[in-house]
């Protein structure tokens, strides 16, 4: 009975450790079975979250679908659940401002749904390159190369992205577009005004330079006809005291040519055979003799009629043969003959 006893008790031990691995295992997996449900559900988020944003940038019509939690009445754990987007609102067109001067509005009602037909460039704001054949913006000849300005009034700004992307598939639509290089109404006034000051302030510079020009226009003129003037007087003042010069050069030289005459008037008085022996007798060596017929001798003013030895030759002092030219030059020996 021991051993039987002993045999149970071993037994109810052994099938107690099954039970509790067994439970153990339960809560394992349990467990396990919460956290893969966990990343399910944070796996699902993610996708919707993902999904909202990618059908906002694309542009689509409907909104992202909503995620709401609900809890579970047996468990009381949560469960999410994804509910259908809302309709998208259609736009009042008749509400929109009347587009500005040089843009064109083109409106797509509800009859024309499906892609418009338009390829637009990158950039912001995108610029029309293409329009496709037979299709609705084909069909209302919107023009090529033009930006888009609007959608629905959505203005093309980086702050409206999410909204004009999505208007273009709503339906009805207002598209407008601009030619390139367009400005608004005010830009351009804003611009003619500064223009218009820009043209004033040129033409004020303008106006002060040409009277600046004209002044030194004058101004040069005035100095030119002022040293003109001074210019002409010099010149009269020289040629004046050229006369007075050329007169007094006269002068002398009819003086000069008067004593000269004088002085060839006396060198001629003497008899010639006496200005002949003269002559003989000033080239004759030195040691010879010179007879002269009829007289004794010459007088001595006939041998100094000769300009190296003559003290006055032509009415003009001459240097002495020491040096230096005579104080009172009187021909004493003609004078007493």
């Amino acid at each position: 009975p021991r051993r039987q006893g002993g045999r149970e008790c071993r037994r109810g031990v052994a099938m107690g450790k099954k039970k509790d691995k067994k439970d153990k295992k339960k809560k394992d997996k349990k467990k396990k079975d919460k956290k893969d449900k966990k990343k399910k559900d944070k796996k699902s988020k993610k996708k919707a979250s993902s999904s909202s944003s990618s059908s906002d940038g694309s542009g689509s019509s409907a909104s992202a679908p909503t995620v709401k939690k609900q809890k579970k009445d047996d468990a009381g754990e949560e469960e999410i659940v994804l509910l259908p987007p809302p309709a998208a609102p259609k736009v009042n067109l008749d509400s929109l401002p009347p587009p500005e001067e040089g843009i064109q509005r083109f409106i797509f009602t509800e009859a024309e749904v499906g892609p418009l037909g338009l390829r637009f460039s990158g950039g912001f704001p995108p610029m029309i390159l293409s329009l496709i054949d037979d299709s609705f913006a084909a069909k209302k000849k919107i023009p090529v190369n033009f930006e888009v300005h609007a959608i629905n009034g959505n203005g093309l700004i980086p702050q409206n992205i999410d909204v004009v992307m999505s208007g273009l598939k709503m339906r009805p639509v207002a598209l407008d577009v601009r030619p390139l290089g367009w400005k608004p109404k005010e830009k351009v006034k804003e611009l003619e005004r500064i223009r218009e000051r820009q043209e004033a302030e040129r033409q004020a510079i303008q106006a002060q330079e040409e009277i600046r020009r004209a002044q030194v226009a004058q101004e040069s003129a005035e100095r030119n006809e002022r040293e003109a003037s001074e210019r002409a007087e010099k010149e009269a003042v020289d040629k004046a005291e050229a006369a007075v010069f050329m007169q007094r050069a006269r002068e002398q030289r009819a003086a000069t040519k008067e004593k000269e005459q004088a002085f060839e008037v006396a060198l001629s008085s003497d008899p010639k055979e006496l200005r002949k022996a003269a002559e003989e007798l000033m080239q004759a060596d030195y040691g010879s003799s010179v007879k002269v017929e009829g007289r004794r001798g010459l007088p001595l003013r006939l041998l100094s009629r000769r300009k190296e030895v003559a003290w006055m030759w032509y009415a003009e002092a001459q240097e002495l043969i020491g040096g230096g030219v005579q104080d009172d030059p009187v021909d004493s020996w003609s004078e007493g003959g």
